[in-house]
């Protein structure tokens, strides 16, 4: 340890333990484990009566080599403080006769608080409104319990690790920790022992009084440097699989902690099958409730009919099956299913009759969004619906709370139910409005001047006439074409040709 890094570790002791002290300027003197540091007193030597300035009793800050900190007085001398003080250092273990692993974490330490000194660590995600004192007192004690945490952590890795990342998914009523060391490339997954979860749990109690409530998860990543960054997880995204609990401990944590918004994904997740669910009992009961009542059916449109839709669905999921990607719409027997990047989708469930659902959900929804934060009633998804609109034909958001439009084909019509949910079918549908729509959308992956080979497969598609070397014809341009998976796609559609 340098005299630099001695002055670093002082002054970061002397402000969090709140010391009125001149911490912006000390100095260091050597000895035999550590360094003095204290700040110097300026004497007029030409004042005969200067001394009587001078503090009696000013603390002086001994540390030793291991990065420990001893607050003495200078009324003490120095010697006999700086001997008591080296006797105490080889005594607990910490001089130079300490092991590997010692030395590497007295090192991070030394390292955590230089790089700490002066340099709050970086909170993300609050924001402080309302009685910013106040808030800013808490946040500021809510970041400094951060550092006994990332101690305790330190100290369960290998010896010579790296870095570390620690992730905690904490309600009032369960808690998850993932610890994780690196040392090089190769990760070591540790257990995080109990002490270590009270001083979270204590963590998050302190943070729930900032004015984004508690975080549900906290997220650390820590160097051997000393080097620190920290995020407080507000839901804004759903929790990776692991880290998502059953929904009741996320009831227990809003009763005990209420929230002016939740995140509507978090909200339909807790609402569960509830708000949403359509079993076929629930789907013959709420069926005939609509016909005692007189509640019907909305028609609706402005969709294409569902021979269009269908084949435009089957062409799009075959140039993207053709061209392997991850993306775009698929066909799967009796039905079709898409995703978009933006966390929206839908699908699209044929039944016996010329009949057929096709419902999903669009991820920023204001009608959820008026629902979970803003006191309004779900959407009606399903007023006037038939018996035979059940969760077995529903995209599966509906079992989360998270469904945004439901409509069924019958008798050569699309209906809805009662809400108007029109601006809730962009995103979440693949590119199916018009045959123009499709064809750019399928000349996009294909490339340029395929636009025809587009053209008169989606004519094929309409006659449900298609040719195997109609869909070859699509992907003269693209190397490595799985040509028979897109024929696939539109044989399970019922597209090909006899």
């Amino acid at each position: 340890m340098d005299a630099a890094q001695a002055i670093s570790l002082v002054a970061n002791w002397i402000r969090s333990h709140g010391l009125d002290y001149p911490a912006d300027e000390l100095t260091a003197d050597r000895f035999e484990s550590g360094w003095s540091v204290y700040a110097p007193v300026a004497v007029d030597d030409s004042d005969p009566m200067a001394f009587l300035d001078m503090p009696v009793g000013r603390s002086v800050f001994l540390v030793g080599d291991s990065g420990r900190i001893e607050e003495v007085s200078s009324s003490l001398p120095p010697q006999h403080a700086q001997d008591r003080f080296t006797v105490q250092e080889i005594a607990n273990g910490h001089a130079c006769a300490e092991s590997d692993e010692s030395q590497f974490m007295a090192e991070f330490e030394r390292a955590f608080h230089q790089a700490g000194a002066g340099h709050p660590p970086a909170v993300s995600s609050f924001t402080v409104v309302d009685n910013p004192p106040d808030d800013a007192r808490t946040a500021a004690e809510a970041s400094q319990l951060l550092e006994p945490i990332v101690q305790q952590l330190a100290q369960l890795g290998p010896p010579g690790w790296q870095r570390f990342s620690a992730e905690f998914a904490f309600t009032v009523s369960a808690e998850i920790a993932d610890l994780m060391f690196w040392s090089g490339d190769r990760p070591l997954p540790v257990p995080v022992p109990s002490r270590v979860g009270e001083l979270v749990r204590h963590q998050r109690d302190v943070a729930a009084r900032m004015p984004a409530g508690p975080w549900w998860r906290l997220l650390l990543t820590v160097t051997s440097h000393g080097e620190m960054t920290v995020g407080y997880d507000y839901g804004d995204e759903p929790f990776p699989d692991g880290q998502l609990m059953p929904p009741e401990h996320y009831r227990n944590d809003l009763a005990t902690y209420p929230r002016p918004h939740v995140p509507v994904w978090l909200a339909g997740y807790v609402a569960g099958p509830a708000a949403q669910g359509r079993d076929p009992q629930r789907a013959a009961a709420a069926a005939a409730a609509d016909a005692a009542g007189g509640r019907t059916a909305t028609a609706v449109d402005d969709l294409p009919s569902l021979p269009d839709l269908w084949g435009r669905w089957a062409a799009l999921s075959a140039v993207y099956a053709g061209i392997r990607s991850d993306w775009g719409p698929r066909i799967f027997p009796g039905h079709g299913w898409y995703e978009s990047d933006r966390r929206s989708g839908s699908v699209l469930f044929l039944l016996p009759g010329e009949r057929a659902v096709l419902s999903g959900g669009k991820w920023n929804s204001a009608l959820l969004e008026a629902a979970y934060n803003g006191g309004r009633p779900l959407p009606d998804l399903y007023a006037g619906a038939p018996a035979w609109v059940t969760d077995s034909v529903l995209n599966t958001r509906n079992r989360n709370g998270l469904l945004t439009f439901c409509l069924w084909w019958d008798g050569g019509r699309w209906y809805r139910g009662a809400t108007d949910t029109s601006g809730e079918l962009d995103v979440p549908l693949p590119e199916i409005w018009t045959p123009d729509e499709t064809v750019r959308a399928m000349t996009s992956q294909t490339g340029p001047g395929t636009a025809a080979a587009c053209e008169a497969l989606l004519t094929a598609v309409g006659n449900r006439r298609v040719r195997a070397h109609e869909v070859a014809a699509l992907f003269t341009r693209v190397p490595g074409a799985d040509v028979g998976t897109a024929i696939n796609q539109l044989s399970l559609a019922g597209l090909l040709a006899e």
